[in-house]
């Protein structure tokens, strides 16, 4: 069996997803991939990469849970937290904790491999509860991502090009994915997976 560690935030977990457990990205890749893939979903509410900031995915337990999941591949998705104003430091300061977390899980001895996910575009409107999440800052850090990835020669998954022009993915508060979206990151990283 091989195992697979989706790490992330809301948009991973499956937040205000109907049907939550059936429809986040993560059993939806899992039914793209087939039963010899054990996922294990390590997302949850407001994750952010930045270690400053108090739900850091390194300050919770599902990065415990992750690492000992002894992951096959592990696919990060962290970002969309980091571009709010409230938690926003420097693009510098995520790349070096974004690096931390990359050497990390090199270090398991599954010896995983490591995709990078770009975090989607944000377009949350100025009445969203989500209106301090930067559309300019998430652009910066996905730009960051695909700068990690060939820095560390790992494969990036361009969520942020492939939802630029989908409209329909979002729900209400320009945020958060829908059914629909959820899909549209399975089957990108299913593809990217499918390349090895």
């Amino acid at each position: 069996m091989i195992k697979i560690a989706c790490i992330g935030d809301s948009l991973t977990y499956g937040y205000l997803l109907e049907n939550r457990e059936a429809t986040c990205y993560p059993t939806v890749l899992g039914d793209h991939l087939g039963e010899d893939y054990i996922i294990g979903n390590f997302g949850f509410n407001g994750a952010a990469m930045l270690t400053s900031n108090p739900k850091a995915f390194r300050h919770h337990e599902n990065f415990k849970l992750s690492t000992l999941f002894d992951p096959d591949i592990v696919i990060i998705l962290l970002g969309t937290n980091d571009a709010n104003a409230a938690n926003f430091t420097t693009v510098e300061a995520y790349i070096e904790d974004y690096t931390a977390l990359i050497a990390h899980y090199r270090t398991l001895s599954a010896k995983p491999r490591i995709y990078l996910a770009t975090p989607p575009v944000a377009a949350p409107g100025k009445n969203s509860p989500f209106a301090t999440i930067s559309a300019e800052t998430v652009q910066l850090l996905a730009s960051a991502v695909r700068d990690l990835g060939k820095q560390n020669r790992l494969a990036v998954i361009d969520l942020h090009k492939k939802t630029s022009d989908a409209t329909d993915i979002f729900i209400d508060d320009g945020v958060h994915i829908n059914k629909k979206g959820a899909t549209l990151i399975a089957s990108a990283v299913y593809r990217e997976l499918s390349k090895k």
